[in-house]
């Protein structure tokens, strides 16, 4: 498979593509397939260490395409696929949008015309520098081809505090990402928006659950029929006692497949003991990944190692770069040998995943319920919570406009399928498109349980289907009985529903105002003393003396836990170790 690449146009800076090409080298990455057109030329990389042969690049008469990442269109994979978007995509309005899945960035090229696109909800994220001239997959590459030094502060707080930049903007100023629902004309240069109606048009709700539960599980058949056709007998999925690993799970054995299945954490562990009886129920082997105790049995990364986790990762990750070994090696086992790693991210449109009661809210109120998990006083300069707060909320009605196809979504009262939508597009997008970036550095990876059709069609359901994981539970039944049937770690067994508890937890939890919610999290992080460990702190300002990028911006001994302090770790280490 194809791991990266880059597109460089007719003028683009000759040194700085030189210098995107070296930081890709240094990326582990190795140049693995080239083509030119009139208007420039793609560079396609691949990671020697999960070379499995193979390459997602086509060229026919008509013209050429080059993915990385799975793609499917019209039930075709890779290359098929690719060669049949050919055929048909004269210009890019021919695609059939609902026909399109995966998690992929796309390079299309009919004749002397060239485009750039990726998913629908933009699960992969391309990169750009600030000319106009320069596109890769990698945000190291593309930090690198402008020599982009300086930091761009709203997005290093939102990376920091929320595990992303939750915007179009990254953490390297003059590198943005392609926008939510939009392509790129590489003739002239210009995004189009993809979806004239809105990206999110999900029509009229069923007329009951068991006819929402039909619709969805059909397509949900669909999905894992492709994905088993495209990797028969190499699937791989992490196990747990939720939700949403548990639907990958039904998914997969609905359609043959025994998928190689790995749970996270120790012995001792709720996910641990309901995985190994699920699993054990299907006659499949588990393998147990205990990171943290991986890791102990490693030494505290130095500047060397933090170096090459931060390549390894491109630079900022979600979880940061402070990683002794474990999750390098679990990425990379993952996929091994042609294996496509399946995770349930993005389950949570099937439930209430904002727990937000009935009503209409606003982006800002969104905001408040579930972006403030820290202390107020981490800001330094005056004005810098409220600069967060008002920045997310105005991109999080940026996502609103192209979901519905408005102009006005920061200024007004979502409606609820909006406020639906909100979970998908804002959150997964900005989060999971970093993560699924990363992954398919190191191999195939998809997230089966969110694309167009799905999203569209759960935004519209009533909220009291969704509430406490009602729908999701009849979902998993309706794809594998025997699944549901086992325990799971909300209290109840998905074939039984949630029950009368269940469902008192559920509306206890949404009850809670909106204006509360910073309180409330407040006096749980006083009871829970949250903060970054001491050592961990004391380590890291030994190996980088001095003053750090953020602390201008940010009080890093008030972040709220060790991740998000990893995460500033991370942008020293890039700022100070990986010179663009």
């Amino acid at each position: 498979m194809l791991n990266a690449f880059s597109i460089s146009l007719t003028g683009s800076d000759d040194a700085g593509c030189q210098r995107a090409a070296r930081s890709l080298g240094q990326q582990g990455m190795a140049p693995a397939a080239s083509l030119e057109w009139p208007g420039g030329r793609l560079q396609a990389w691949s990671n020697p260490v999960q070379a499995e042969g193979g390459s997602t690049l086509v060229e026919t008469a008509q013209g050429a395409a080059c993915c990385v990442g799975p793609l499917w269109y019209r039930g075709l994979f890779g290359n098929e696929a690719l060669r049949r978007l050919i055929e048909e995509a004269d210009s890019p309005a021919r695609i059939d949008e609902s026909a399109l899945r995966g998690n992929f960035a796309l390079f299309l090229r009919r004749g002397e015309r060239a485009w750039l696109l990726n998913d629908a909800l933009g699960f992969v994220r391309i990169h750009a520098g600030g000319d106009g001239r320069f596109h890769s997959t990698s945000w190291l590459a593309a930090r690198a081809y402008g020599g982009y030094s300086d930091i761009d502060e709203a997005a290093a707080i939102e990376y920091v505090l929320l595990g992303a930049s939750h915007s179009d903007r990254t953490v390297a100023r003059g590198v943005t990402t392609l926008e939510l629902g939009h392509g790129l004309d590489l003739a002239t240069r210009r995004p189009w928006r993809r979806f004239e109606h809105g990206l999110g048009r999900g029509g009229p709700p069923p007329a009951s659950l068991d006819a929402a539960v039909e619709h969805l599980a059909a397509h949900l058949h669909t999905v894992f029929g492709e994905v088993a056709a495209a990797f028969p007998g190499r699937t791989a999925a992490a196990l747990s006692g939720g939700f949403d690993s548990r639907l990958v799970l039904a998914g997969l054995l609905a359609h043959g497949e025994r998928p190689r299945l790995f749970v996270y954490g120790d012995e001792g562990s709720a996910d641990v003991r309901i995985a190994r009886q699920v699993a054990q129920a299907q006659g499949l082997p588990i393998t147990v990944v205990d990171k943290d105790a991986g890791n102990r049995a490693l030494p505290e990364p130095d500047r060397e190692a933090l170096v090459r986790s931060a390549l390894f990762l491109d630079g900022l990750p979600n979880d940061g770069i402070h990683d002794p070994g474990a999750d390098r090696h679990t990425r990379l086992a993952q996929s091994a040998g042609g294996f496509v790693a399946l995770n349930g991210g993005g389950g949570e449109i099937f439930r209430n995943f904002f727990h937000l009661p009935e009503g209409r809210f606003r982006t800002r109120h969104i905001v408040e319920a579930f972006y403030r998990g820290f202390d107020a006083r981490v800001f330094r300069r005056a004005g810098g919570l409220a600069a967060y707060r008002d920045g997310l909320a105005a991109s999080m009605g940026r996502v609103v406009d192209i979901a519905s196809a408005t102009a006005d979504g920061a200024a007004r009262a979502l409606s609820r399928p909006e406020t639906e939508l909100v979970y998908p597009l804002f959150r997964c997008h900005f989060w999971m498109g970093l993560n699924n970036g990363t992954a398919l550095r190191h191999g195939w990876f998809a997230t089966p349980l969110v694309d167009l059709e799905l999203v569209r069609a759960a935004s519209v359901l009533p909220l009291a289907w969704k509430n406490a994981g009602a729908l999701e539970a009849r979902l998993i039944a309706a794809l594998h009985a025997g699944v549901a049937s086992q325990p799971s770690s909300y209290g109840f067994r998905f074939a039984d529903g949630p029950g009368p508890r269940a469902r008192w937890a559920e509306w206890v939890h949404g009850r809670r105002p909106v204006a509360l919610r910073p309180l409330i999290n407040a006096v749980r992080r006083r009871t829970t003393k949250a903060r970054p460990h001491p050592d961990f702190v004391a380590r890291a300002r030994v190996l980088f003396p001095g003053e750090w990028r953020l602390d201008a911006l940010l009080d890093l001994q008030r972040l709220p836990d060790d991740d998000a302090f990893a995460r500033a770790l991370s942008i020293e280490v890039v700022s100070r170790e990986l010179a663009p």
